[in-house]
């Protein structure tokens, strides 16, 4: 059974007032009575309403001097009531929070009309902003392609972690995705509506980073022709990652921490600090335990953006994840590509899992990519690999088993013919085997090893 809805009635004319009561409460409404604003007020602290029926002309006030605190407590929950009518009263409630406008005397249907439509604005109003939450969550952590345990744990890690509003290091190998990272942590935040803004600490030059970062002031140096807000203003009520937090100069590191600290940027030339609210999300390849210990990162700014930490792992440590990320960029270029690729082979699959992909996640869509825009058709097979993947010696599976002998000696014929240009006579001579032998070796499908129980 659907809840009755919950409507404060502020108006001094008791008839009038009743008479309001008796007809929203015919139609379905919980109607709470107030005579005066100071009852009102003791009404909207001690329970939730879901529209308020405002009167402008009360014994303790002018209602429309209170309607921005009531708008504010309700925002677009507020129908005014006056006896004026004029435009200007109603253009001026409506500026300051009233969501709609009737006058006395009151019109019932009238009345009943601006309420249903009131309450579907509220009702669109949620699911709009649920929507964007889902949106915003598929912008998120949605867009990471994963099936390893390892990574499903770092996922659920930053999801969390973003719910928060403390800084978070993310680590990681170049290529492994760490800006995605902060853009999911970013749109799955309270602060996913504002901006995020992005710094790449790496390629700032040192004479340049902080007026980059904080901002100037027009005279601030040579060229300086009009201010600039800097990185850190832009990112205000937003999030702002510092990409390589790494590479950052040290007297920099030194202003970056009193910023983080104060929660305020002086722009280059200006005495005045301007206050900021940021969420800062820092990133780094290096180790900077290691930085601090050399005396090339200051401690007392590690320990600082240090308070939540996400380590994202590289490739070749989740080797389960490659074939669903392979296939997942696969997807990716065959829609800009007129040639589409079908799949990728069983054999070539095994080539991709073994290699140990020292670009990570970002080599291994740029080999996707490359496949796909020499214009393959079918399927990829080991051929169209770089040669560095039948050269790898990595000789593991994504489960960390080593191979059968069956399997090295199918891999070794594989490349010994890549090296022949897939000439089997060639090939076949060079391994020292009968070209028949060869066609059937290679023909042969793929078999598991069996595993024995323990008893």
């Amino acid at each position: 059974m659907e809840m009755r809805k919950r409507i404060l009635l502020i108006e001094d004319d008791e008839p009038l007032r009743e008479s309001i009561r008796c007809f929203l409460d015919q139609n379905g409404f919980l109607i709470v009575e107030s005579g005066c604003l100071a009852e009102a007020r003791l009404r909207l602290e001690q329970k939730a309403f879901d529209l308020v029926l405002l009167d402008l002309t009360l014994p303790d006030g002018d209602g429309m001097d209170v309607l921005e605190w009531f708008a504010a407590q309700y925002p677009h929950r507020i129908v005014v009531l006056t006896g004026t009518g004029s435009i200007e009263t109603a253009v001026l409630a409506m500026k300051k929070g009233a969501h709609d406008f009737l006058q006395k005397p009151v019109n019932p249907d009238m009345l009943l009309i601006t309420l249903q439509r009131a309450l579907a604005f509220l009702q669109a109003r949620d699911e709009c902003r649920d929507l964007k939450r889902e949106i915003g969550d598929a912008a998120g952590f949605d867009k990471f392609v994963y099936r390893s345990r390892a990574m499903a744990e770092v996922i659920d890690t930053a999801r969390q972690y973003a719910a928060t509003p403390h800084t978070i290091l993310i680590c990681g190998e170049t290529g492994t995705g760490k800006e995605l990272m902060a853009q999911a942590i970013h749109h799955c935040s309270s602060r996913g509506s504002q901006p995020m803004v992005s710094v790449n600490c790496a390629s700032i030059p040192e004479n340049l980073a902080e007026s980059e970062l904080f901002g100037y002031r027009k005279g601030a140096f040579t060229g300086a022709y009009a201010d600039s807000p800097g990185k850190f203003l832009l990112a205000d009520r937003g999030t702002i990652l510092l990409d390589e937090i790494g590479e950052l100069p040290l007297n920099i590191q030194a202003k970056l921490l009193r910023v983080l600290e104060e929660s305020e940027i002086t722009p280059l030339k200006s005495k005045k600090p301007l206050p900021v609210n940021i969420r800062v999300l820092a990133a780094t390849n290096k180790d900077l335990e290691e930085e601090v210990q050399q005396k090339r990162f200051r401690a007392d700014l590690y320990y600082r953006i240090d308070e939540l930490k996400i380590q994202i792992p590289p490739l070749r440590s989740r080797r389960e994840d490659i074939v669903p990320l392979a296939e997942h960029f696969l997807g990716i270029a065959n829609l800009v590509n007129p040639r589409r690729i079908t799949g990728i082979s069983s054999a070539a699959r095994r080539l991709l899992t073994r290699y140990d992909w020292p670009g990570n996640v970002r080599e291994l869509k740029n080999t996707i990519f490359k496949i796909s825009a020499a214009g393959l058709q079918g399927e990829i097979g080991p051929e169209h690999l770089p040669l560095k993947f039948l050269h790898s010696r990595k000789r593991l599976d994504p489960g960390g088993r080593q191979p059968s002998l069956a399997e090295v000696s199918r891999d070794h014929m594989q490349e010994v013919l890549r090296q022949c240009g897939y000439k089997y006579a060639q090939a076949a001579k060079v391994l020292g085997i009968s070209r028949t032998s060869l066609y059937r070796k290679m023909a042969e499908p793929e078999r598991l090893p069996s595993r024995r129980k323990l008893s």
